[in-house]
């Protein structure tokens, strides 16, 4: 559109100036045009080399380059001598179902008898045992008094449900639709495939809201469990719902992860997910919604900045300069972080001055920022100054890091559903994405048993118990 304007202008400058006065006046004109080109052109080049090292595009969509052909190492393919064996280890014979012994011949050629030594190989071949369902029917009888003429119908056992699918059923289907990431006509085919089930994919789908209701009370379980956490990281990513716009929102600590999908972004949802901060240290990006935090419970991710920094060295002329100043700042700091500095042991009087010393540098730089010319530089600057007191807590407080890198992580699995599903299709989905993801994400951080753990969900709901994730045991 800039461009365009700019076409517009120049069309109606009259570029034959019939003296001094005009022609100057022209000139001024045509400096203020290639001024604004110029500005223009910067921005697109800036967008276009956007990637994975200077902002939050993923490293999926940077631009592939072409990988240099190294010369031919004269070394064969393979595991090379001296590479330590990656070997399937032999299980204990308590564990083995069966034992066959192989023996040789009881009669040497010679005619001799063969003794058996006392070393022997142990092989074992491991294999799948052949995959059936099992169905098991009820007979509902119904019946009449004699007498009185009342009739009386025969009740399921106590724990089987109305549902045509048993709690393993259940569980199964959940998992193939969350941590594995089959679409529903996927699992059906895969019922099929291996178990040679039937089932349809609005069964699937029906699993599916059943599984939400069992984990209804689970999930927000873990979310009052993940407020009595210390170190609280958060973020949020784009989520479709109908496709519409809307949010996955991530709150995750060492032990637990919640996930909330909401329509907004705004500052409202981020203080009703945080709740009371105080005491506790919240990880976060830059992102306003949580500018509300207090600098003393607030911990700024160190690879946003970073990247930011990267991006401010890419930029011509001072603020390129500047930005290449930001970063061997950052690479120092955190290279006296990780090699110097222990945060039990009480620091000496030259490390307390090092850590003074990076400390005014990184500053120093960012204020030379905010009065570098550059518009984009000066904001930037202006916003992680604004931030400052918010940036060293991993220096002074034990376990909190320096990145929310572990939220990203965390929520990593979620993008790569949302991408194979294009979101959720209704209300009650985006329901069972959170709780289900919430659970098939804090059993992994606490080494449990996933499919477990949902069987004896399942059939608690079948018993018309409530199920606490602390009360089932791992």
């Amino acid at each position: 559109m800039t461009y365009l304007r700019m076409k517009d202008d120049l069309s109606k400058l009259n570029l034959k100036p019939c003296n001094l006065e005009e022609a100057l006046e022209l000139i001024n004109k045509l400096a203020r045009i290639i001024i604004e080109l110029k500005k223009d052109n910067d921005l697109l080049r800036e967008k276009l080399n956007n990637n994975s090292k200077n902002s939050s595009l993923p490293p999926s969509q940077d631009l592939k380059k072409k990988k240099k052909i190294r010369p031919a190492s004269g070394r064969k393919r393979g595991a090379q001598p001296g590479h330590k064996a990656s070997q399937r280890v032999v299980i204990p014979l308590e564990r083995v179902n069966k034992v066959i012994d192989c023996k040789p011949i009881e009669t040497c050629d010679c005619g001799s008898k063969v003794t058996l030594k006392d070393k022997l190989e142990r092989h074992q071949v491991f294999e799948i045992p052949i995959a059936n369902y099992e169905v098991t029917e009820y007979r509902i009888y119904r019946g009449c008094c004699t007498s009185c003429h009342i009739n009386y119908e025969g009740k399921l056992p106590n724990g089987v449900s109305k549902k045509g699918f048993g709690p393993r059923a259940h569980s199964m289907a959940s998992l193939l639709t969350s941590k594995y990431r089959l679409s529903k006509r996927l699992v059906k085919s895969w019922f099929h495939d291996v178990y040679k089930m039937p089932i349809c994919v609005g069964s699937v789908s029906n699993i599916e809201h059943t599984v939400s209701k069992v984990l209804e009370p689970v999930h927000q379980e873990i979310k009052t469990m993940i407020h009595h956490e210390q170190i609280i990281h958060l973020d949020e990513t784009g989520h479709k719902e109908f496709h519409k716009s809307a949010w996955a929102w991530i709150m995750s600590s060492s032990q637990y992860t919640c996930f909330i999908l909401n329509k907004s972004r705004g500052k409202k949802i981020a203080r009703e997910l945080i709740g009371n901060f105080h005491g506790r240290i919240i990880v976060t990006d830059r992102y306003p919604a949580y500018n509300y935090l207090p600098d003393k419970n607030h911990q700024i991710c160190w690879a946003h900045l970073k990247r930011d920094f990267q991006k401010i060295a890419e930029r011509p002329g001072e603020a390129g300069k500047i930005g290449n100043k930001l970063l061997v700042a950052y690479e120092k700091l955190f290279c006296f972080w990780k090699t110097e500095y222990q945060i039990e042991l009480a620091l000496s009087k030259k490390q307390k001055r090092r850590l003074r010393y990076f400390k005014s540098k990184m500053l120093k730089w960012l204020i030379i920022g905010t009065y570098c010319g550059h518009d984009k530089t000066a904001r930037t600057c202006k916003n992680i100054l604004d931030f400052s007191n918010s940036l060293w807590h991993f220096f002074e407080i034990k376990n909190v890091p320096p990145t929310n890198n572990h939220a990203e992580q965390q929520l990593r699995p979620l993008v790569i559903s949302k991408k194979l599903t294009f979101g959720t299709q209704s209300y009650r989905g985006s329901r069972y994405i959170e709780r289900i993801f919430t659970l098939v994400m804090t059993c992994k951080q606490q080494g449990r048993d996933i499919l477990a753990f949902f069987v004896e969900a399942v059939k608690k709901y079948f018993l018309g118990e409530k199920s606490q994730f602390l009360t089932i045991a791992p």
